[in-house]
């Protein structure tokens, strides 16, 4: 796993400790905290049985794995010593998407972030900021600029027919068909999980398809 790890037991084995250096996923880790032991470690987290803390060991994998800078650092090895041609061009997208679709299974652990389907063949690595539009490499690989959405979300986010707000709501435009808002569902949607990242990259999404930025 990217980063150091620790883990530890009270005598009386009635407790057990989980340390991270990864600072991202210090941050994220749904976890109760615990003081951090001395150096380098950015996060500490206990646990009543020794089964919670093997899932946050998997849950911490997981982030790990996805969060920056794993993925960039994965894609700048595949496309180093191509050029900038527009064949070349072409390879580094389908490399990078590739990548980038890795990262979101394993960030939002194989689950379309809003339904919960988790039939790998109907999800879809979708971009917050689209690909075409990031400012940087680091963006496009960013698993917070994206979201792991059902085919039928990702078609209607990826067209800006729907968005989220800050707090994870699904918001939609009001010319959407019946027979889509019976699908979608939108007025009871939400997202399963939103940090301060998706809220930037969010916000972004909702001034580009008209939404505003509420």
């Amino acid at each position: 796993m990217p980063g150091e790890i620790a883990l530890a037991v009270s005598a009386d084995g009635s407790a057990w400790f989980l340390a991270v250096e990864h600072p991202g996923v210090a941050e994220r880790l749904d976890a109760a905290s615990a003081a951090p032991p001395p150096g380098r470690f950015r996060g500490a987290f206990g646990f009543v049985d020794q089964i919670e803390m093997r899932r946050a060991l998997s849950r911490a994998w997981q982030l790990a794995s996805s969060l920056p800078t794993l993925p960039l650092a994965e894609y700048e090895v595949e496309v180093r010593g191509l050029g900038d041609t527009e064949a070349e061009r072409l390879v580094k997208q389908r490399k990078g998407q590739d990548i980038f679709r890795r990262a979101l299974l394993l960030y939002w652990d194989a689950q379309c972030a809003v339904t919960g389907i988790a039939q790998l063949e109907l999800l879809r690595a979708s971009h917050i900021v689209p690909w075409a539009l990031c400012r940087h490499d680091a963006e496009r690989l960013d698993a917070e600029n994206g979201l792991l959405l059902a085919a039928h979300w990702d078609a209607a986010f990826d067209k800006g027919l729907v968005s989220f707000t800050n707090e994870g709501r699904a918001i939609y435009k009001p010319n959407l068909h019946s027979t889509v808002l019976e699908l979608l569902q939108p007025e009871t949607a939400r997202l399963r999980l939103v940090t301060p990242k998706h809220k930037e990259q969010l916000s972004w999404h909702r001034r580009h398809f008209g939404f505003g930025d509420g």
